[in-house]
Formats: C-alpha cells, sequence, structure tokens
C-alpha cells in the first residue's frame, strides 16, 4: 500500500486515494496519463494500484462496462447543481444568513465526493473479504528445477491473480510477463506486465474461457514487455491449469 513521503509537498493528493480513482477509472483522461507515467518510475505506485485491483476485482467483474452517453452526464450534473442549492438555501433560511458562494459549493460536493469514494473503497475491500472471487481454474507456475514459484488464479477469460510462492522480484532493466496459450492458432498471449512481488491482479486481452490444461507461463522480458508480442526471453515458471476441488 502507499504511504505519503515526507518530503511530499502540503496539499498534495494522498497517493492511496489516487490509486484508487485510476482503479475506479474516475480520473480525467490527461490525469490518468500522468498517474501511469508515475506508475511506470515508482515501484509504490505500482503497488498500490495492485492492491486496489486486488480488493475490487469482485466488483470490476460483476458486471459488464456500459457505455454513459453525454446526456446521462449532464442530467447528473445539473441534478446535482440543483438540490446543492436548495439545501444551501435552506440552511441560510433557518441561520439567517446568506447561502454560500458557488466556490463553497463546489468545495462542499468535493469534498462529498471524496467521501463517497473512501465510502465505495472501503464497502469494496469489504466486500471482496466476504465474498472473494472464486478461480475457475489454478495454476502452480514450476521453475526448471521443478520448484513451485507462483500460483495463477484464472478468475474468467480475462482476469487472473498471481500468487507469488518463490522470488518474483523483478531483475534491473527487465520485466516479467505472464502468458497463456489458449489455442494452438492463436498462439501464447499476453495477459500483462508484473507490476511487483507481491499478489497482483492482471487483466488480459478478451480471449476464449479458459480449459483445464491450459498453458500459463511468466517470462523475464526486455522492460516494457516482450517487443515481439511473443515470449522471447528465459521462462521463470509454467504449468497447466486444474479445475479446483473447492
Amino acid at each position: 500500500m502507499t504511504t505519503r513521503s515526507t518530503g511530499e509537498p502540503a496539499g498534495s493528493p494522498d497517493p492511496a486515494i489516487e490509486a484508487g480513482v485510476y482503479v475506479l477509472g474516475l480520473m480525467e483522461a490527461d490525469e490518468a496519463r500522468r498517474f501511469e507515467e508515475a506508475m511506470a518510475r515508482d515501484a509504490s505506485t505500482r503497488a498500490g494500484v495492485a492492491f486496489w485491483r486486488d480488493r475490487l476485482m469482485e466488483l470490476d467483474i460483476s458486471a459488464p462496462p456500459v457505455e454513459v452517453g453525454d446526456k446521462v452526464w449532464s442530467q447528473i450534473l445539473a441534478s446535482l447543481d440543483r438540490p446543492a442549492a436548495a439545501s444551501f438555501v435552506d440552511l441560510a433560511d433557518r441561520r439567517g444568513s446568506a447561502p454560500p458562494r458557488r466556490g463553497t459549493m463546489a468545495a462542499f460536493w468535493q469534498g462529498a465526493m471524496a467521501a463517497s469514494l473512501v465510502a465505495l473503497m472501503a464497502a469494496g475491500l469489504a466486500y471482496t473479504y466476504v465474498k472473494p472471487a472464486p478461480p475457475r481454474l489454478v495454476v502452480v507456475l514450476l521453475d526448471s528445477g521443478a520448484q513451485p514459484v507462483s500460483i495463477v488464479e484464472a478468475v474468467d477469460s480475462r482476469t487472473i491473480r498471481i500468487v507469488p510462492l518463490g522470488d518474483l522480484s523483478i531483475p534491473a532493466g527487465k520485466s516479467l510477463q505472464v502468458w497463456t496459450l489458449p489455442t494452438k492458432e492463436l498462439g501464447p498471449i499476453s495477459m500483462g506486465l508484473l507490476p511487483g512481488p507481491g499478489t497482483s491482479v492482471l487483466t488480459g486481452p478478451a480471449l476464449p474461457e479458459p480449459k483445464p490444461e491450459q498453458l500459463y507461463e511468466i517470462t523475464v522480458e526486455p522492460e516494457g514487455g516482450s517487443p515481439t508480442g511473443r515470449p522471447t526471453g528465459p521462462i521463470l515458471g509454467k504449468g497447466f491449469a486444474k479445475v479446483p476441488q473447492i
């Protein structure tokens, strides 16, 4: 989990909240791009994102994404502004003072949105602990000496959880990339890069539903991932999926 450093300027966003906002998809495009650049440089930021992806994964995969049109957002913003003005006017009438200016109203709503975000994160955290997403398949990845290095849990056709069993530290100037082989015709497909040595949740491309005996592996690749779109580096661990008896 990321924490605020002692040298961070006063008033800077809390890194833990920033990671949660990013995972929830609430950042503007420019802000998200700056955050991703920071994430590429800072391991603690990557760890914060991995933490929230893991904790909120059950909410993320519980329903398909739905596109919301501009008209809907305009209606939401308009409905937020009207009740806010009415509530401030009512409050002013009771206290016998003028209603706050619009800047005060904006600050009020920013605070309310921040509180709602924290509540949503807390709800997601509690929900994940109460009802974790059950894996459809489990893979134990073994190294060249047949020693276990990691467990891969296939939650659905796109989402996997990686639980290290050995040393999964990322070598300097390298990346650890996770692959699967859904079919021989498709060939090996990247599920993403491991953000750090701890438990990670990756969301890859849309693939066929995972099946027993499907191959998964982790390879050591150049920083940023394989330049060819296929595994090029040494295999850190590999294994074949099994149906968990739970």
